[in-house]
């Protein structure tokens, strides 16, 4: 339950941006790579992300990374739950695609994905984080009561 306004679209804010952070990281990671569909590049890169996008959503509610009161957008909290949320999606996404693929993931790929995609993912958080504080007049640190 939403504790207070200010909290009434952040959930739904934050997991768009989310979103958004996740389909650059496969995006830059297609153009890095070569791969862009040229024919199709919207429907390339939603194939792709496919996987990130699914294994994201689910374990970002699951592990509380979606905050739905404002305790949870304590900057410590919400930054350890995205870490926490993208080192158990992050692997899942790409056992999904290897699946999809029937290919197997090389750890190399698992490393760069791991440790690039959760900067997309925490970036925006912590830029979302910050400008959610200075609007809502909430300290970034502030003791919670219930988390």
């Amino acid at each position: 339950m939403m504790s207070d306004k200010s909290m009434r679209w952040t959930p739904w804010l934050l997991l768009l941006g989310d979103l958004l952070a996740v389909l650059l990281f496969v995006f830059t990671g297609q153009r890095d790579h070569n791969t862009v569909d040229a024919a199709r590049p919207l429907l390339g890169l939603l194939r792709t992300a496919f996987p990130f996008l699914l294994a994201w959503v689910v374990v970002a509610w699951v592990v509380k990374a979606i905050p739905l009161t404002a305790a949870g957008m304590r900057l410590p909290i919400l930054l350890a739950r995205t870490v926490i949320a993208w080192f158990i999606a992050a692997p899942l996404a790409l056992m999904l695609r290897g699946f999809i693929l029937g290919r197997d993931i090389p750890p190399m790929f698992m490393l760069v994905t791991l440790t690039l995609g959760s900067l997309f993912v925490v970036a925006w958080r912590l830029a979302f984080g910050l400008v959610w504080h200075k609007r809502t007049g909430h300290s970034p640190a502030q003791p919670a009561e219930s988390v």
